[in-house]
Parts: structure tokens; sequence; C-alpha cells
């Protein structure tokens, strides 16, 4: 029998110029030959254009990744070969799912330091080299566990089928996924709540369980675990380098759901009583009213204070002296803050006795306002002299920056964990 060569489908180098090298993709059975890769020469990038699989696009709209900073080693979670036809790997697909189903990007950017982003109106989808990271773990970890499930299913069906052959399945339960919880109850349905309340009902029965030192200790793990999430999220926070609207409502959910965290910001024992909380302000044609950020209740007392959130990127103190080299004024944004929640006191005061009257459940004597915002670590000497001497001397506004309140909740661990 005579030979017949096979077709071939494999990526050529096509050009190089002075500033890249351009690979081509070639599949002879379906008469395909076009870009697959760009590597520049003289910057830390490269382009990957997905290949098309049996003649067919990889992707319905995205047409290329772009991959920054990662010197010339390509990240886990995408594809480096053009015969797996590039892009993200398979644990990543209901990413893509996602993706093909809610936008229409035509680009990704993958950059090792850079912050997460989707430009809708751009149509392109920024991710950084550790968020990456993070959602292939997240998705190989489900993956893993989907595994194990559908075996265990098999396994099941096979017994019902040859109970004599085929031995029943032992485990129900996946190893490993109550120890993956992270720091939201919200994780878990009515069914996991009932589950663990039932474990923990049988738990108790075990001899000494409910000792006070186990409980004690159980109570430490589990603060100790709220912590320390709490600082891995602010710290993935504070990366972040471009100072928009989206940050500032990132911190504001951030503190919203690790509300104790203001605890460790006043004096005296408060709950968040309400964000973004409507303070009065409107005018006859309901227009113009004013919103705090978070409105904090003494859990005793009942009075109020206003917090306004900014971002850690925001402004403390103006760059250039205003006189000499050493008098600095303060920023336009810091002052801004400062008048906005001293107005939002001010409105709420005067129409308290209309808010007490239909919810009898705040006070308000002389309430406190606090800003979070910007950092200390970014001032010269000269700015930060400036920036304390008008802090310590304003009597009505409590400003705290990002960094200290990071110190603070870093402390905070320490503490519990007796590492002071």
């Amino acid at each position: 029998m005579a030979k017949t060569n096979a077709l071939v489908a494999a990526e050529y180098e096509r050009a190089t110029t002075t500033t890249k090298k351009v690979y081509y993709f070639k599949d002879e059975e379906y008469k395909i030959d076009q870009i697959s890769k760009e590597v520049y020469l003289n910057e830390d990038t490269e382009i990957h254009y997905p290949t098309p699989f049996r003649g067919d696009d990889k992707y319905k709209t995205i047409k290329k990744f772009v991959f920054k900073g990662f010197k010339k080693k390509l990240p886990t979670g995408v594809y480096k070969v053009s015969t797996f036809g590039y892009g993200f790997t398979k644990p990543l697909s209901p990413v893509v799912a996602y993706l093909h189903a809610n936008h229409d990007f035509t680009e990704v950017v993958i950059d090792a330091d850079g912050n997460d982003q989707m430009d809708v109106k751009g149509k392109r989808l920024f991710i950084s080299g550790a968020s990456l990271q993070k959602l292939y773990a997240t998705f190989s970890a489900i993956n893993g566990k989907h595994k194990e499930e559908k075996e265990r299913a098999a396994v099941q069906e096979l017994n019902q089928l040859f109970p004599t052959v085929v031995p029943a399945p032992v485990k129900r339960y996946v190893a490993g996924t109550l120890s993956e919880w992270g720091s939201s109850i919200a994780e878990f349905n009515d069914a996991d709540k009932n589950a663990i309340k039932d474990l923990f009902d049988k738990l108790t029965l075990l001899p000494n369980f409910f000792s006070e030192t186990n409980l004690i200790k159980t109570k430490e793990i589990i603060d100790n675990k709220f912590i320390q999430s709490a600082l891995v999220g602010f710290d993935a926070l504070l990366k972040a380098t471009s100072d928009t609207p989206t940050l500032e409502k990132k911190f504001q959910t951030f503190l919203k759901e690790n509300s104790w965290i203001f605890s460790t910001l006043f004096a005296q024992p408060v709950i968040l009583h309400q964000d973004e909380a409507y303070v009065g302000g409107k005018n006859y044609k309901n227009k113009n009213g004013k919103y705090s950020d978070f409105l904090i209740k003494n859990g005793l007392s009942d009075n109020v204070s206003f917090v306004e959130i900014k971002t850690h990127l925001t402004e403390l103190v103006d760059k250039k002296p205003y006189r000499g080299d050493d008098v600095f004024a303060l920023s336009k944004e810091l002052m801004g803050c400062i008048s906005q929640v001293l107005n939002q006191r001010d409105h709420f005061q005067k129409e308290f006795y209309a808010h007490a009257y239909k919810t009898k459940d705040v006070e308000t004597f002389n309430s406190k306002a606090l800003i979070i915002i910007g950092r200390l670590s970014v001032l010269s000497d000269k700015q930060l002299h400036a920036f304390e001497m008008f802090r310590n001397n304003c009597k009505d506004v409590e400003i705290i920056t990002f960094d200290e309140l990071y110190r603070k909740i870093e402390s905070l661990l320490k503490i519990m964990t007796g590492k002071v």
C-alpha cells in the first residue's frame, strides 16, 4: 500500500522584525493559515491569537490574549502551545462559559502585576497574574471534587445493579470541602447550614468536646480565620494602582462584610447600623439628599457616628509646598471629604427629630465623624509633619489612613495569636 502524507497542523515562524517574532498556525486539512503568536523582543509582552479547532473558532468573540510582565514564563491557567488552541485551560471553562453568555470581550489582557477590570465599552478584560492563579486553583479544586462525586455516583449505581460484587460507597462527604471555607456565611446554603448544625450536635456527644478548653480553642481558631481572611482581602485591595469609583465601592463592600473592623476604630462598643444611610437634606423637589457611606451606632447608647470611605490612593497632602519647602496644604480630596461628612452630620442633626419619630432606634449626641482615606507611607517627612499637625488639631473629624487601619487589624491578629 502506498504511503500517504499526513496533513500538517502546526505553528511556524513567519517573520522576525526589530521588535518582535511573528508566528502563524497552519492546518492543511481545513485550509487555515493565520497569525497565532507574537513575541516581543524589547519588552516583556507576548500575544496569543486562539487558533481554530477543526476549522471552528475557539471562542465566540475573544480574538487575542495579551501577556505582560511574565518574563517569558507564562502563568498556569493558559495553554502555551498552539496545538491546544491557546487561551484558557480546561479547568477555567466555567469562566469562559460565563463570559460567552454575558459579554462580548474581544481581548483578554493578563498582566503579572496589573489590576482586575472589565472594560465593557472597549471590550477588554484585564486580569492580574495573582487573580488568574486564584481562579485556576478554585476551579481545579471544584473539578477535583466533581470527579470524586461522579466516581461515588458511579459506584452507588453499580452497587444497586451488582450488590454482591460492587461494595456500597463509604464516603458521602468530599474531604477538604469544609476546610476551604472562606469568611462569609453566605457561602453556605440552607442544606449546608443544617448539615453543619447536625454535625455539631453529634460532635458535642463526644467526650470532652464541650469542655471549656476546647470551646475556647475553637473560638480562637474561628476568630483568627476571620481576621486572617480580612487581612488577605484588605491586602488585595491595597495592591490596586488605579483610583476609581469601583475601587472605592470595593472598599465599602469589604468593610460592610467585615463590619467588626469598626470596633477597632472607636473607643466604645459599636455596630454597623446601616450602609449608604440617608441622613437628610432633600429640598422641596425631593432632590439633593445626603447619604453617608456608613452609619455606626454605639451598642449601648444608640449614639450614631458618620463614616466616609475614600481609597488608599486618595492624596492626603498636595505634592508641592504651599510656602517655602516645609509648609504643605491638605489635598482638595481630603478637604472635600471633611466638608462632606460634616455636611452630612449637620443635616442629620437638624432633621434628627423627624428621623427619631420614625425609627426610634438612634440618638445623636454631638455625633462623631470619621474618614478613612489615603496612606501615610507615601508621604515625605515634611508632608507627614503637615498632615499630622492638621489631623491632631482637627476637633470634629477623626482621620485614619488605610495603612493605619491595616496595621490595626494586623495588631489584633497578633494579640489573638499571642505573637505580639
